[in-house]
């Protein structure tokens, strides 16, 4: 009688436990088996043979539809504005439309949420920047997404600088005496900025920290509306993004103290960094870039990452970022970008814990 113990590697006979068979019929039963074996691994490469051709197929044609471009920012902010621009160009190498969705709230939490849950087949990518990215995971540590974790990086669209400005009618013309004020009026000079945890906001934590001053932060929902205030001398100073600064210099609604980044800026000149300006270890970054839910095939992820280079190679858009004072990061591996966002997490994290700025 036959046993449980002569069923191995898929239910064939191999042995006799308690039937002797005798040896030549044994020998068959292994030599049978061996062959059964032997075309089902063939049969298990073929099918995973057959099954990676939907994928190879969906590369071959990819894009044949137009792509989604989520934006988690307001319409109108630096980061819409840029990835508008980014979208039309990006579109002309892939021959689809890019079409940008904004989904502001929570710091770019909900919409980079919302991307994450896209269908993972390269028809959604999401804009990140050092908030989605860096910031978010130490400023709200019950966020429920991790960056290197859920996503793709398909690479970097952009470098730019923050900028420190004042209202008209403050009495200082540099950083040293801005610096010179708050030191003598502790607590009583405010801050504005475009929102709690933006860069804005954490470059000027940056600068208390390193002036060793005392002035109170007020957050705003975006920049405009820390600008108008600013411009009305409802507040002192603030840092921003570069790119929301337009004319206001040039018309005499603010005043330009200093550049955050470590060399002043091509269409700010005049304004220096504020390493020259006494805060020797001071440099800050605003960067922005492209991301996909994690899981897209890969064929359509090295598509993207082509695409985004031929982007940034462009003098249509190399010219763009010029003129609003930014610069082209070079193209990375994926590892590089992957190293980029953690050197930056270790230096934002830092920013934050100082500044007791994290929501639990």
């Amino acid at each position: 009688m036959w046993c449980k113990k002569l069923m191995e590697r898929g239910g064939y006979y191999r042995d006799c436990c308690t039937c002797l068979l005798p040896p030549v019929q044994k020998a068959f039963i292994r030599q049978r088996g061996s062959l059964i074996l032997k075309r089902r691994e063939f049969s298990i490469g073929a099918c995973a043979t057959i099954l990676s051709l939907p994928s190879i197929a969906l590369a071959n044609k990819y894009p044949d539809r137009p792509i989604k471009l989520i934006v988690p920012f307001a319409a109108g902010s630096s980061p819409d504005t840029n990835m508008r621009f980014f979208a039309h160009e990006f579109g002309k190498v892939l021959g689809q439309p890019l079409v940008v969705e904004n989904r502001p709230g929570a710091n770019g939490i909900t919409g980079t949420i919302g991307a994450l849950g896209s269908p993972k087949d390269g028809y959604s990518i999401m804009y990140v920047n050092a908030n989605t990215l860096a910031i978010n995971p130490y400023l709200f540590p019950k966020q429920k997404y991790q960056p290197l974790r859920d996503m793709t990086l398909l690479g970097m669209t952009s470098l730019g600088a923050n900028i420190l400005v004042t209202r008209p009618t403050l009495e200082v013309k540099n950083v040293a005496e801005l610096i010179a004020l708050a030191k003598a009026k502790p607590g009583v000079l405010s801050m504005g900025s475009s929102g709690t945890g933006t860069t804005g906001h954490l470059s000027g934590e940056l600068f208390k920290e390193m002036a060793k001053i005392d002035v109170v932060h007020v957050p705003y929902k975006g920049s405009a509306a820390a600008y108008t205030d600013l411009t009305a001398g409802r507040v002192d100073f603030m840092f921003d993004n570069l790119v929301s600064l337009g004319t206001q210099e040039k018309d005499g609604r603010v005043k330009v103290l200093a550049v955050t980044t470590a060399e002043r800026n091509g269409i700010l000149p005049h304004v220096p960094t504020l390493k020259e300006s006494g805060l020797k270890e001071y440099e800050v970054l605003s960067w922005g870039g492209i991301a996909a839910p994690k899981g897209i095939p890969e064929p359509i992820v090295t598509a993207l990452r082509e695409a985004l280079d031929k982007v940034k190679q462009s003098p249509t858009y190399v010219d763009y970022f010029k003129k609003i004072g930014g610069f082209m990061l070079p193209s990375m591996t994926e590892a590089q970008l992957v190293s980029f966002v953690q050197a930056e997490e270790k230096k934002w994290s830092a920013i934050i814990k100082k500044s007791g700025a994290a929501n639990t």
